[in-house]
């Protein structure tokens, strides 16, 4: 027997089908399942596949709903099930029991509304629940918009009835921590006027967060955002410039603000405190733990200090965005089909220098859960209220929304996925800062604006998948199979790339006038160490990122490309398969696993390790909307095959077989993988590889070597670029 490596043959079964979002299928090996059906009332005209049977008066009450687009979730299947979503604001009013409840308890229990206790400072333990003697109104709207139940239900209003709202996750769970104040809490430096109602308990709060990020869950899964809308600016601050401008007053400008954020605990602040309490937020972030901060109201070009974290703290930028607001009914247009075009027109606090994680959602007469004091007591009531605190929510329930679709992407992939499929508002700003028309409103944004970030959230494209890489991407499909279905570019990083190269120019010189290019003189001021340790986080944050998006798939099932691929990077299977079938601009090496498709590579592909499995599969194809059978792989650049790498065809037919056509070189060693499927015509030829020329041969598969395998006798040829198979015989059905 020869020493050779033998040719694999053996047959293989048909491809496992692709599950897609909405469509009913029994689960299997490798498969995502498909969502349960989503649990409303009876009677509830909303259907898989179908964005506009969502629309009722329920959700129309919520002026933002469709502006983010939605119903196009709810249409996938996803309302929130099985999300655990935190939140810290001025409490919750139990009382709400039907919009806290599930279809499971006919909404009778408040079932899925959670109080998580926490105490410290000057602070006793306290409930998540409203308590009247200190709470507001504030945290019951916000958590109404966050999740209240889609139960078609009418609630009597002292002015007469009226349809109900729901919120954008209808169906998760809200852990709810309580400030212990009322929405008037300050959250920065204290005017000299502050009332005790107004001076929040840093280290109490603080560790509010801390309890809501290790709540055990009722379900046993983790939560994976907090969002926080609470408090008041304070009249000290002013976040209109960066640094404080001449002659304002000592606390104006971000910067100056936020130097009271970067106080180490223990030592005293200029409140007076020796905690901070966004310290416990920042603590949850380092976790995983998305955080969600709003922007403010106030109509400065930058969001407050806590919303602008990020900027000062760039390790921060994969677990912490904040929100700013549109108004939803101000430049807002449609498409024909009743969806959402433009989503509305920013207002309230700008993006500024938080811009890379920033977004906009709807903040303008947004109904919601409310409660109100009548002879004393408590009742549950419905209203509406405008500010980024009704936008924050609005993002917060759509970023688990898109947990829940994609339950194997990273917490901050998730983020990055509702980042990059954000949909452009209706004004920028030109030069000088002032909003103009923007001329590409209603285009999903390319590169986050100081207006808008990365704009509106839009659930229609961020269920299908992510729209830009920001540096490499390494995803794990966990044993499912998925489809990714956005063109997916890096434009953003690489924009990005030029205003880090201005900014790295910039600090440069700051370090030259100032005299800290041997780092910082021993006499220096509280000011000035709070902006060097700025500019080297920065530094550290701009040297450590990479400036081309990339993808590496792990992971046992299969992920299919179905857009126009144009990252620069190149992409990496190691397990599992990846499909391209749409278009792939960059080089792709494989590893591990199986790459397959029927679209087109722009540049080469290399397989040191696993499969090159070309064409897709009819019954994959009937999965992927869109989508048809295809059997060629089109490569614009070399294939390359080593000697661990294998190449795997199937024939079915005379005119019926997957192929490789490259454009560039073939460079052959390895293995091949034939499968044959039915019986061939003698005489048969098969051109199952071509390129602009051909260098080496397949292991035992030199020229006009005879392949015999699936009652078929194969001649095998590299002649003329290509690498042909000719049915030479067929055998009888007894292998004679």
């Amino acid at each position: 027997m020869s020493n050779k490596k033998r040719v694999r043959t053996r047959l293989v079964a048909a491809l496992a089908p692709v599950v897609v979002l909405g469509v009913a299928a029994q689960p299997a090996m490798g498969q995502v399942p498909v969502p349960p059906p989503i649990k409303t009332y009876e009677g509830d005209p909303g259907r898989l596949g179908d964005p506009a049977s969502w629309r009722t008066p329920e959700f129309n009450r919520d002026a933002g709903l469709v502006s983010m687009g939605a119903e196009f979730a709810y249409a996938a299947g996803f309302s929130g099930t099985g999300m655990n979503i935190g939140v810290v604001d001025s409490g919750v009013f139990a009382g709400h029991v039907r919009e806290h409840g599930s279809q499971d308890t006919n909404y009778a229990v408040g079932d899925r509304y959670f109080s998580v206790e926490a105490q410290g400072g000057n602070t006793g333990p306290t409930s998540g629940f409203y308590n009247q003697a200190y709470n507001d109104s504030h945290g019951t709207h916000v958590t109404g918009t966050i999740a209240a139940s889609r139960d078609g239900v009418g609630e009597t209003q002292p002015s007469g009835p009226t349809a109900n709202m729901h919120g954008v996750a209808f169906n998760a769970n809200v852990y709810m921590g309580n400030t212990g104040k009322t929405d008037g809490v300050l959250y920065g430096l204290l005017p000299a006027n502050a009332t005790a109602a107004q001076k929040p308990d840093d280290a109490y709060i603080g560790n509010v967060y801390r309890a809501v990020n290790a709540a055990k869950t009722a379900n046993g899964e983790p939560i994976k955002i907090i969002t926080s809308s609470w408090g008041s600016q304070p009249n000290t601050e002013h976040y209109g410039t960066y640094d404080t401008p001449p002659g304002s007053p000592a606390g104006y400008g971000l910067n100056t603000a936020w130097r009271l954020w970067s106080t180490p605990d223990g030592v005293v602040d200029a409140n007076g405190s020796t905690a901070r309490w966004l310290n416990g937020a920042i603590e949850a972030a380092r976790s995983g733990t998305i955080i969600q901060f709003t922007a403010g109201n106030s109509g400065y070009v930058n969001p407050s200090p806590r919303g602008a974290a990020p900027y000062f703290m760039p390790e921060l930028e994969s677990s912490w965005f904040t929100t700013s607001g549109i108004n939803p009914t101000q430049g807002r247009t449609f498409n024909a089909d009743g969806s959402v075009l433009v989503p509305g027109q920013q207002t309230f606090n700008q993006c500024g220098v938080a811009k890379w994680s920033c977004v906009t959602a709807p903040a303008n007469n947004i109904n919601s859960t409310t409660v109100s004091v009548v002879n004393g007591v408590p009742e549950p009531r419905y209203g509406s209220s405008s500010g980024t605190s009704m936008a924050g929510p609005h993002s917060a329930a759509a970023l688990s929304l898109i947990m829940q679709r994609f339950p194997y992407l990273t917490n901050e992939q998730a983020l990055q996925t509702m980042f990059t499929t954000g949909r452009q508002n209706n004004t920028v700003n030109d030069a000088a800062g002032n909003a103009v028309l923007n001329p590409t409103r209603g285009q999903i944004v390319q590169v986050p604006d100081s207006r808008n970030g990365w704009g509106t959230v839009s659930l229609r494209e961020a269920v299908q998948g992510p729209g830009q890489f920001l540096g490499p991407f390494v995803v794990d499909t966990q044993g499912r199979d998925d489809v990714w279905s956005n063109d997916i570019s890096d434009v953003a990083i690489r924009a990005r790339q030029q205003e880090d190269a201005a900014e790295a120019a910039a600090w440069e010189a700051t370090k030259v006038a100032k005299g800290w290019t041997q780092g910082l003189p021993a006499n220096a001021s509280d000011a000035d160490k709070s902006d060097y340790a700025i500019g080297i986080r920065r530094e550290q944050a701009r040297q450590a990122r990479a400036y081309e998006g990339n993808l590496t798939k792990r992971g046992a099932g299969s992920l299919f490309l179905t857009g126009k691929e144009t990252w620069h990077g190149t992409s990496t299977v190691l397990d599992g398969k990846l499909s391209v079938v749409g278009s792939h601009a960059s080089s792709i090496d494989v590893r591990g696993g199986t790459l397959g498709g029927s679209g087109r590579v722009g540049a080469n592909v290399n397989v040191t390790g696993g499969v090159l499995r070309p064409g897709l599969a009819s019954d994959e194809a009937a999965q992927i909307t869109g989508a048809a059978a295809g059997n060629a792989l089109n490569v614009d650049g070399n294939v390359t095959v080593g000697k661990s790498g294998r190449v795997a065809v199937t024939l079915s037919g005379d005119h019926d077989y997957t192929s490789i056509k490259a454009a560039g070189q073939l460079v052959l060693d390895g293995e091949l993988d034939l499968d044959v499927r039915g019986t061939l015509t003698p005489g048969t030829v098969f051109t199952i590889m071509s390129g602009s020329s051909i260098k080496g041969e397949f292991h035992a598969l030199p020229q006009n070597r005879v392949l015999n395998t699936g009652r078929h006798m194969f001649r095998v040829s590299y002649k003329n670029n290509s690498l042909t198979l000719t049915v030479e015989r067929v055998l009888p059905n007894n292998g004679k």
